[in-house]
């Protein structure tokens, strides 16, 4: 009833969405035509996290869809998966039936930074009476199918068998949980877990009712038609640091012209004493210096950009050490928000917006560069959610047996990520565009793999989602993912939500205060679907038993 009820709620206030989410949309964008109930923010002090769960394991296959033993360097078959269980929200029904069962796909990462930030499952479980499950992605965090050392492990770290995991494991939920069998499952996931989520419904529809696909970039890959821009990530990134953010354009000009001259000063003994003068610099800079230094100071804007929240946050930091401060990219750019031509302002400038990122304890003396030095080449492969460039280390041998979740090893085998930077259409420099061949001679060097480059389109997901059904695309205006994203409705129940003001993932984020309106009543909306799949479930349910 209280399920009804919250739909027959979703009428109220569509007018007010989507005037403040399509006020700031870019061109084309679609808005979703289905109503938004406006509900104050569902909130938790203090939040819960993984303390509060419970740990359990689940015997999974190494290898779904072969039938000998994975390695023949080991007997073993089977690993154990962990994942996180909560239950003191779960209904039960007079008939017996359980709630719905709230599933999170398991990120490249330990599971734990997900349960301790996936408000929006903690924060709608006790409102549907939902089991919470999270489940981990194999080869990471605890859930590692071979020891390290292993020759030939990685290469069961695959999208397919991670997503065969998450099925396996629905089904036993569904199979041993009593009262389950008509309970709802509803997925989740942010970032490569909202990627893993959407194609899960597309490839498992049979499994999961439903899913929230937030800052899920399944576009963002080669071979696409339209093409994916592959300057779209550095151009979102810019937009962040411009007027149009809240920032000032000023900022972006600045960054724009402080790459070169820092390049020229590394040049000449004078130009080298102003860098570790101004920057700051813990070790003396060397002539060669130039790429290192210009590498140190790339490395923040990325996560500045997803990790533009309202609010103090550690998520981009994984959940380590002080926050970033709220609103982080405009703090960045507050030094650099003027016209500046001298060399010493304009480095002293960066120092300081840098170090928004890099000294947010405000208790490091100096910088040291020296950690980018004698990285090998760069490649173009970037990281959902956490690690923004991959370096290509020369390496005496392949790291074939690391046997530890990298995405850098899931870049070169199916996520094939392009990406183009110092374009006229942002901030960075110098001109840098992908490069495929050189990429794959990367991978090759780093991991013995090439990527196949069409896999994304070829056996996840192309884009044409007129087959799939209940999904809830969503992306920030502020997360440099979202030119990747799906960004209109595809379908009459696969449809999209841009958060004006919205950062990576941030309406699966836990409430707060500094929540701007736009971000609530994305999380309205993805509730009101939640609660249309639920409905849709129990229906059929209902169906059945008439017949």
């Amino acid at each position: 009833m209280a399920i009804r009820m919250f739909v027959a709620a979703v009428a109220v206030a569509m007018a007010t969405f989507m005037v403040v989410v399509a006020s700031a949309l870019p061109s084309g964008v679609g808005v979703p035509t289905q109503a938004v109930p406006v509900l104050a923010p569902m909130t938790s002090d203090p939040r819960p996290s993984s303390v509060n769960c419970t740990i359990k394991w689940f015997t999974q296959d190494i290898d779904h869809f072969g039938w000998s033993t994975p390695l023949s360097s080991t007997n073993a078959t089977t690993f154990r998966q962990r994942y996180f269980v909560y239950d003191k929200y779960w209904s039960t029904a007079k008939d017996g039936t359980r709630g719905p069962i709230f599933f999170y796909f398991g990120n490249e990462d330990n599971v734990e930074l997900y349960v301790n930030h996936t408000g929006l499952m903690w924060e709608s479980a006790s409102h549907f009476g939902a089991l919470l499950v999270f489940a981990e992605h194999r080869f990471y965090g605890e859930s590692k199918p071979f020891p390290s050392g292993t020759a030939g492990c990685m290469n069961y770290l695959s999208t397919e068998q991670a997503m065969a995991d998450f099925a396996t494991l629905i089904d036993d939920l569904k199979h041993t949980l009593p009262g389950t069998r008509d309970s709802a499952v509803i997925g989740f996931g942010g970032s490569y877990g909202g990627m893993v989520g959407s194609w899960f419904k597309m490839h498992y529809p049979n499994k999961v009712d439903g899913v929230i696909a937030a800052s899920a970039p399944i576009w963002s890959f080669v071979g696409l038609d339209p093409p994916y821009d592959f300057d779209g990530f550095d151009a979102a990134v810019t937009y962040d640091a411009s007027a149009a953010a809240g920032a000032t354009d000023h900022c972006k000009a600045n960054i724009k012209q402080v790459w070169p001259k820092v390049a020229e000063a590394t040049g000449s003994d004078a130009g080298r004493a102003l860098l570790k003068e101004t920057f700051r610099l813990c070790n003396e800079v060397a002539e060669t210096d130039s790429e290192p230094i210009l590498e140190w100071l790339n490395e923040p804007w990325g996560f500045l950009a997803m990790g533009n929240y309202p609010y103090p946050s550690t998520y981009l930091v994984h959940g380590l050490g002080p926050p970033l401060p709220a609103w982080p990219m405009r703090a960045a750019c507050k030094g650099l928000d003027k016209a500046m031509g001298d060399d010493r302002d304009l480095f002293v400038g960066m120092r300081e917006a840098v170090a928004v990122y890099f000294n947010r304890s405000k208790d490091k003396p100096c910088f040291d560069h020296t950690q980018f030095r004698n990285e090998g080449p760069l490649t173009a492969a970037r990281m959902p959610g956490k690690t923004m460039t991959a370096r290509w280390r020369r390496r005496a041998a392949v790291r074939d047996d690391s046997c530890t979740g990298d995405w850098g090893y899931q870049w070169c085998t199916e996520m094939v990520q392009p990406f183009s930077s110092g374009t006229a259409n942002d901030m960075f420099w110098p001109l840098n565009e992908f490069n495929l061949a050189e990429s794959k001679r990367g991978c090759q060097d780093s991991w013995g793999v090439t990527p196949r480059e069409l896999w994304a389109r070829r056996g996840l997901a192309s884009k044409y989602l007129g087959h799939a059904s209940n999904i809830v695309f969503s992306n920030g205006r502020l997360d440099p993912w979202h030119p990747g994203g799906v960004l209109e409705n595809q379908t009459d129940t696969v449809v999209a939500v841009v958060i004006p003001n919205g950062a990576h993932h941030i309406d699966l984020m836990f409430s707060d205060p500094q929540d701007t309106p736009d971000i609530l009543q994305a999380r309205d909306f993805e509730r009101a679907h939640i609660a249309r799949w639920i409905e849709e479930r129990a229906s059929k349910r209902h169906l059945r038993g008439a017949a």
